[in-house]
């Protein structure tokens, strides 16, 4: 798929996409730090500034029409922290040019017989709400409808009801569109949602709205966006009121009980800046919050102000046989109650006293209201993030797979973790005061770009009543962006001095990585899919002992695109003459006639092959053969002829098979074959792709040197001889060793840590498992039939070991 982008900020859409192997056609940013940071980043695609101008371009001819179109048109003008002044501000009035844009791209498209277009937008949820009904003005124009499309019916003048809400100051009524909804119209079909990044594994609350629309048959908006209830990645509310779910708080514990703080491990658990945890202040922030630890160790007990519904045995919480407890979280809505029962979201985990360690296993919203940084249940790819502390030493570290963001220490200063207290994250407005997030589904305090309004303040966090900023690297980890993705230089100045201010901001407008990673992927499930044709794979033109052309399904599976492909050990070629993933070719092999063969045929091709025509139709007797063998071993021919001998030795020799003796003479006998095949079609295809190769007489050291950032290598070195057999290694003179396989390995891992990614083939020999397990290879069993045997009936089935890294 190839995508445009429109408002692309620092892209976060094309973070999210290249993984799926979707490319960018074009940018569209006209701010002058988010269009550095693409030029930086993505120096290959071109950035077309003024998004208002690309709909003309594309009717034009001059720009491309891509497969989709995504872009967050500004948000400002619906956003509930600004004016909302709707579609009257020139910056709401882009949510009509993205229109045009769409109506530009499908009419080329459809010009030149390509299915339409796919569209993504993203905007805040205050544009649900707008007073001119913008969001319907925007869905009519992606639908093909003449007016705006309405939510529902409108009441009677100074009446509300769930579409329609009566502003008494302007008495007029404004929509009140719902968080989700579908519309088919007659020009396209498209469905948006509300999506909340807390559920998508960053650690803030980051509600937004996104809409599909697409004209192409056989693909439904709605599949892309819409889940069932039993997938969704938040909690659905509870129908009943907060007193039906659980009733009151058991009776506070007796003063002098404990209440230990390093059982307290998260700090969005107790959202508030504790000063020393003894006493009522955390009964009170935990039966607020909905949430509390019951267990008993009659040393250390730990008593909670939690209703009897969370318990997880219908034991009084004192009861001496209590041997479980139950870490309870609540849900928050914007209202400020606890939307779902905790005792419905707790994850119970049995205690078992003799052990050192147990572990608290966490739901995906810890938190009530306040807009705070937390860790969820799905961080880290994990199903539940777990939380992990010592049960005997309360003073371990309580935040083991908590958010690399933000970490919390446990609070009490005489605990091992002392200097680390619970960080509570919020905005610093431009008077220096904090000022919390209440719900209303804006940019949240870790992330705005100053308090909810374009310049005030900074993302700050409170440690301990001590204040301190986010720093740049923490704001893009909270947005899903690599660290230091907006590092870059900036009017002049080195990548270290460039300044806070514009990345801030930049990271503060832009999306969640994530949330558009789960974008593209239902995208790409949503397509309908057709049986591919069975692919057929060209076969090289010299026959090679231990080739590959057998293993190409399985290889081509395990080998990943990259921009350069990499073999120091070439050998026939069958991989990289296959290959559809990589742009270019590093070729190797410490044979010189392989490579001087190929570079020949790069340069010289029809020079090469009028002489091996020659050879082929007069020499094939056991003279002739020996003629050509002893003239090649002399080596006193040209480069060109010498290519040309070392094409019909591998053709007419016993087997194919390429071998040499201590003194470097190629000894292989003839073959006896009655008409060797020429393979002039073989030869053409393999000339048609030198172009993008580089050959290169030189060992795996010297060639593995080369390999870095973007390229991907793939190894077929001799193989290791299993246990009990001898095995072949002499492709060259010297054979291939235990030693060099372990030098082989050794560089491979040394390229990887240059950012190359590696694939190498091997027999399945004990050591050699060893040898890249050891290394940390993940490792591969793909079954081969083995070519080098004298007889073809008697070629066995074997398996190959296939390691990656």
């Amino acid at each position: 798929m190839r995508y445009g982008s429109v408002c692309s900020g620092i892209e976060a859409a094309t973070v999210a996409w290249e993984p799926l192997g979707w490319k960018a056609a074009w940018f569209a940013e006209i701010e002058k730090f988010p269009s550095a940071v693409l030029a930086a980043r993505w120096p290959e695609v071109n950035n077309l500034g003024d998004m208002t101008k690309i709909a003309a371009a594309v009717r034009a001819g001059d720009v491309e029409a891509p497969d989709v179109v995504v872009g967050g048109t500004p948000c400002q003008a619906f956003s509930i922290a600004g004016l909302r002044n709707g579609l009257a501000d020139a910056r709401g009035q882009l949510t009509l040019s993205y229109v045009e844009l769409a109506n530009a791209i499908d009419d080329k498209r459809t010009e030149r017989q390509e299915e339409e277009a796919i569209f993504v937008w993203e905007n805040v949820p205050g544009v649900l709400s707008d007073k001119d009904n913008a969001f319907g003005h925007f869905l009519a124009g992606l639908a093909g409808e003449n007016e705006a499309i309405e939510p529902g019916e409108r009441p009677a003048a100074g009446k509300s009801n769930g579409y329609w809400r009566w502003n008494k100051k302007t008495c007029q009524h404004i929509a009140a569109w719902p968080q989700r909804g579908c519309i088919y119209g007659p020009q396209r079909a498209l469905a948006w949602v509300v999506r909340d990044a807390q559920y998508f594994g960053v650690a803030q609350r980051r509600k937004r709205v996104f809409v599909v629309a697409s004209a192409r048959k056989g693909f439904d908006p709605a599949e892309v966006l819409f889940e069932f209830d039993g997938m969704r990645r938040d909690t659905p509310p509870s129908r009943e009121p907060q007193s039906a779910v659980a009733t009151n708080a058991e009776e506070r514990p007796e003063s002098g009980s404990h209440w230990d703080n390093s059982l307290n491990p998260h700090p969005t658990l107790n959202q508030s800046n504790n000063t020393g945890g003894i006493g009522q202040s955390n009964q009170e922030i935990f039966a607020q919050r909905g949430a509390g630890i019951v267990c008993n160790d009659h040393h250390s007990a730990v008593y909670s102000s939690v209703a009897r519904t969370l318990l997880a045995k219908e034991n009084d919480s004192t009861a001496e046989d209590l041997e479980t407890y139950v870490l309870a979280y609540g849900g928050g809505n914007t209202a400020g109650s606890i939307d779902v029962a905790t005792a419905c979201t707790a994850h119970g985990v049995r205690m078992d006293f003799d052990t050192e360690t147990f572990a608290v296993h966490g739901t995906q919203d810890p938190d009530f209201n306040f807009e705070l940084a937390h860790t969820l249940g799905r961080n880290g790819g994990q199903e539940n993030a777990c939380i992990a502390f010592s049960y005997k030493d309360y003073g371990a570290d309580a935040t083991v797979n908590l958010s690399p963001t933000i970490r919390a220490g446990n609070h009490d200063t005489s605990h091992a973790n002392s200097g680390q207290p619970p960080a509570v994250a919020f905005a610093e407005n431009s008077r220096n005061e904090i000022r919390l997030q209440n719900g209303d589904g804006q940019i949240t305090g870790p992330l705005s770009t100053g308090g909810g309004k374009p310049g005030q303040g900074y993302a700050a966090i409170a440690t301990k009543m001590q204040v301190r900023r986010l720093t740049p690297i923490e704001c893009e980890r909270l947005q899903g962006f690599p660290d230091n993705h907006t590092l870059i230089v900036w009017r002049g100045r080195e990548v270290a001095d460039c300044p806070d201010g514009p990345r801030y901001k930049a990271i503060g407008n832009s999306m969640a990585v994530p949330v558009m990673r789960w974008i593209g992927e239902r995208i790409a499930a949503a397509l309908p899919t057709e049986e591919p044709a069975p692919r057929t794979w060209q076969r090289p033109f010299l026959k090679w002992a231990g080739g590959k052309y057998s293993l190409l399904p399985e290889l081509d599976r395990l080998i990943p695109a990259g921009k350069r492909l990499i073999e120091p050990f070439v050998g026939g070629g069958s991989v990289f003459i296959n290959s559809n993933k990589h742009a270019a070719f590093l070729l190797a092999d410490v044979n010189a006639d392989l490579i001087n063969l190929y570079q020949m045929l790069a340069l010289v091709p029809e020079k090469v092959m009028c002489h091996a025509r020659l050879l082929f139709s007069s020499l094939n007797t056991a003279e002739g053969y020996t003629a050509v063998r002893d003239e090649f071993n002399r080596q006193l021919i040209a480069a060109p002829e010498r290519a040309a001998a070392f094409l019909f030795l591998n053709r007419h020799c016993f087997n194919g098979l390429i071998r040499y003796n201590r003194a470097g003479e190629f000894n292989v006998g003839w073959g006896k074959y009655p008409a060797p095949y020429f393979p002039e079609n073989e030869i053409k295809v393999f000339a048609d792709m030198a172009h993008n190769c580089v050959f290169m007489n030189a060992g795996f050291r010297r060639t593995l040197s080369l390999a870095g950032e973007g390229d991907v290598v793939y190894c077929d070195p001799p193989y290791e001889p299993m246990p009990g057999t001898a095995g072949f290694t002499g492709y060259a003179s010297g054979g291939f060793t235990l030693e060099d396989q372990i030098a082989l390995a050794e560089c491979c891992v040394a390229a990887h840590q240059r950012e190359a990614r590696i694939v190498i083939s091997n027999s399945v020999a004990p050591r050699i498992v060893e040898l890249y397990e050891q290394h940390g290879f993940s490792l591969n069993y793909v079954t081969a039939r083995r070519s080098i045997s004298s007889k073809g009936s008697t070629r066995e089935i074997a398996k190959d070991l296939v390691a990656v890294l």
